[in-house]
């Protein structure tokens, strides 16, 4: 086949602008929305997230729903998250769920609701989108850009951590307790003074944070002097060993007293631990000095109104998914966020 026949057989598959509507969604849609994410996202495929996501999370004026022909074709949703961005307060949304029929995938669908989102959010006055990519090569053409990494610590707990917490702090295991997203909020409110951008969490969002890090299987531990909230960390503990999502303190000491007491618990069952932390050296300060650690880019953004003035490295574009031992120029953050 010639390239000119291979372009135009391509062509073909494109969906057309006037056999597309996009609208937001009704009552009546749910039912599709919940099973497309199923679809399209075998991880939440089994189990209660998705019931618990339209329960708790969706909100039609976030979503966009993609017909096509007719049908119900593709879906895309970007609820609103508050962003600490050069000394202010910054809108933006938070984009997830963009997903297509599997049928009627490679038609340009998603690209095109995509755009068509951006643009309302654009005129509505919001000025970031930003996203975790299940592929940067689909969104690169939208304008969104890696932003911010992560760093990944495997830490051999055989090695490190072998001495008991000091005792200073007070540790709790949380797991269903009301109390547990208004320290956790409080920790972050204190943490997050590390990055010069990150999202802002309130005690809702952390309890949304907690409810799906729990349907996860996921556990807390929590580390207070008095009634004070120092440090927290959520972790999942897996045969292969402890997945620590997130490591966030007010006070060092405290995160140190939460990973000695986790060595203290996991090491003989499950000695590896991966540790992410923002890729901040603040931020990994409790951590050993004398072992390495994988950059990774994680999260891109798009400025949707051109007046950034260089919120979240939009300057600087780690394009590849190893990016080696990049360092961010400013201190961003960005890992959860509901």
């Amino acid at each position: 086949m010639t390239h000119n026949k291979a372009h135009n057989k391509a062509q073909e598959t494109k969906a057309r602008r006037e056999d597309v509507v996009i609208r937001r969604p009704s009552a009546g849609d749910e039912g599709f929305l919940m099973q497309l994410w199923r679809d399209a996202f075998p991880e939440d495929r089994e189990g209660g997230f998705v019931p618990w996501y339209f329960a708790r999370c969706y909100r039609p004026e976030h979503t966009l729903l993609l017909e096509w022909q007719g049908r119900p074709a593709a879906m895309a949703y970007a609820p609103e998250v508050r962003l600490k961005c050069a000394g202010r307060t910054a809108r933006a949304v938070y984009v997830q769920g963009v997903a297509t029929v599997e049928e009627l995938r490679g038609r340009g669908l998603c690209h095109m609701l995509l755009a068509d989102m951006l643009a309302g959010l654009a005129a509505d006055g919001v000025e970031y989108a930003l996203l975790k990519p299940f592929d940067a090569g689909f969104y690169r053409p939208l304008g969104f850009r890696f932003a911010a990494c992560v760093r990944r610590y495997d830490i051999d707990l055989n090695r490190y951590y072998l001495l008991p917490p000091d005792g200073n702090c007070r540790l709790e295991h949380w797991l269903d307790v009301p109390g547990a997203a208004s320290d956790m909020a409080a920790v972050y409110a204190v943490w997050s003074y590390k990055f010069a951008a990150c999202p802002l969490r309130d005690e809702h969002s952390c309890r949304l944070l907690l409810e799906d890090h729990r349907a996860d299987g996921g556990l807390l531990m929590l580390a207070r002097q008095g009634d004070e909230p120092l440090a927290y960390a959520l972790y999942t503990a897996t045969p292969q060993g402890i997945f620590i999502r997130e490591l966030a303190f007010a006070e060092a000491r405290a995160a140190r007293e939460i990973l000695s007491a986790l060595a203290a618990d996991y090491r003989e069952d499950t000695p590896q631990a991966v540790i992410i932390t923002p890729d901040v050296p603040a931020a990994a300060a409790v951590l050993p000095d004398d072992i390495g650690w994988r950059v990774l880019p994680f999260a891109m953004v798009k400025d949707l109104t051109g007046r950034g003035g260089g919120c979240y490295n939009l300057d600087n574009d780690y394009a590849s998914d190893d990016a080696g031992a990049a360092v961010l120029p400013q201190p961003v953050y960005f890992y959860e966020y509901f």
